[in-house]
């Protein structure tokens, strides 16, 4: 009996409707299908290497690394800077230089990211009033807390 149910519960779901293309369900960001206009890849012999690729949506990423061997084999660490460049629905160009390595990853000019980070809107209401906020909270007298005269 059991398997009759599941039998019928799959041929019910292989019976459903589906639709034709899923990506047509998808919205695409424009720039979906944009080409790789120029891509260098450089590997140097000391472990190092420089990569840059540009689109033809004004997309440009330039990036350096370097190698820095430890004292025994897998440890060590690995250091890359590049710039980003990356066109803003408003025209402008936002330009990020970051830096990563044993401290972790850090954007060198953190003001760019101003113009891409959305901002809240700004409140039209001031923020409601607590009752009781900024008053001292009274001590509990001890004849009504069995445990404050435990010690």
């Amino acid at each position: 009996m059991k398997l009759l149910i599941i039998l019928l519960a799959v041929a019910a779901c292989r019976a459903a409707p589906r639709p034709e293309k899923l990506d047509e369900l998808e919205a695409r960001h424009p720039d979906f299908d944009a080409q790789i206009l120029e891509q260098i890849n450089q590997h140097t012999e000391d472990g190092g290497y420089s990569q840059l690729f540009r689109t033809e949506n004004g997309i440009v990423q330039e990036e350096q690394g370097q190698s820095y061997p430890g004292a025994e084999p897998g440890t060590g660490s690995y250091v890359k800077q590049g710039v980003i460049e990356y066109p803003l629905d408003d025209g402008s160009i936002l330009v990020l230089n970051y830096v990563a390595d044993e401290n972790g990853y850090a954007v060198l000019n953190p003001e760019a990211l101003s113009q891409a980070l959305p901002t809240p809107p700004p409140t039209q209401y001031p923020p409601p009033q607590v009752p009781g906020a900024g008053v001292p909270v009274p001590q509990p007298l001890p004849e009504y807390n069995p445990f404050l005269g435990q010690q």
